[in-house]
């Protein structure tokens, strides 16, 4: 409360420790798996990486159910904080590949795509990013699920990333 007559100026610090996630990766009927290769398709190692380097997050998500082909399945990808997505359709370019997913929303920190996928089968879903800036990163755990099927989900393990001028 000010008394006075004069302007009161008022600064509010909050300090905050992000959550640290030690839950596991599972796999109960769809499998994750993601590997992370440079544009030219070969793998690199993601825990700390040089500012400026493009890189391909390949997500190959797998039916592994014995019987059960599933609809509308999500697949929720969040990127550490450091990186940002590079939108291939912003590209005005007819070479890019029809893709194999029923829809895709890109946001600044994740992208979630939307597929079917019948027993035995697999879907490797590309996503192209960019070590942007330097510091160190939360590596969120992907998320997939089928949307109306509790059976079906998976999630990979989180992790930390560094980026290094």
């Amino acid at each position: 409360r000010n008394i006075g007559t004069g302007l009161l100026y008022v600064s509010l610090t909050s300090k905050s420790k992000p959550v640290n996630d030690t839950l596991p990766v599972i796999s109960n009927n769809l499998r994750l798996d993601v590997t992370y290769t440079n544009l030219n398709g070969n793998p690199i190692k993601i825990n700390e990486l040089k500012q400026g380097t493009d890189f391909l997050a390949i997500v190959k998500v797998t039916n592994i159910s014995a019987s059960a082909n599933y609809t509308d399945i999500a697949l929720m990808h969040i990127i550490p904080s450091g990186w940002e997505i590079f939108n291939e359709r912003m590209r005005n370019d007819d070479s890019v590949e029809t893709p194999q997913f029923t829809y895709q929303d890109i946001r600044d920190d994740r992208v979630m795509t939307y597929f079917d996928l019948d027993r035995g089968r697999a879907i490797n879903i590309p996503v192209r990013l960019q070590a942007t800036y330097t510091g160190s990163f939360i590596l969120p755990a992907l998320q997939c699920e089928a949307m109306y099927d509790t059976s079906a989900h998976a999630r990979t393990k989180a992790g930390r990333v560094n980026v290094v001028k």
